[in-house]
């Protein structure tokens, strides 16, 4: 896995890319954590260039939903290939996560957010 996390005033965005599983997803964790500690409300995922996630990784998203969700925050995911879509959809989370075809749609609806911080 390969992460870049991108600054932002209203968000914790992160840009994962290949695999994200039960030896990557640590890292991962390390630095969302930080992120929720650190006040922020939302959470993007740019899973445009991921090519592999198992429950490891969606446990990251659970929790950060969990930790997000009673602050009127959100979690985001977009760019998300058709066969990982597939798991998001047979699994239910595309009806707990904010789905997006990509960043530039999640950063408008942070954007839109007049609480947002």
């Amino acid at each position: 896995m390969h992460l870049r996390q991108i600054e932002h005033p209203r968000a914790a965005v992160f840009l994962v890319s290949g695999r994200l599983d039960a030896t990557s997803t640590p890292e991962l964790e390390r630095k969302v954590l930080l992120s929720l500690e650190s006040g922020v409300r939302h959470l993007v995922m740019d899973f445009s260039e991921l090519e592999y996630i198992n429950s490891a990784g969606l446990r990251v998203l659970v929790m950060s939903y969990q930790r997000l969700n009673p602050r009127g925050g959100s979690v985001m995911v977009c760019g998300v290939r058709d066969y990982i879509a597939e798991i998001f959809d047979i699994s239910g989370y595309n009806r707990i996560f904010a789905m997006h075809s990509d960043m530039a749609h999640a950063m408008q609806e942070i954007d839109a957010t007049p609480d947002a911080q």
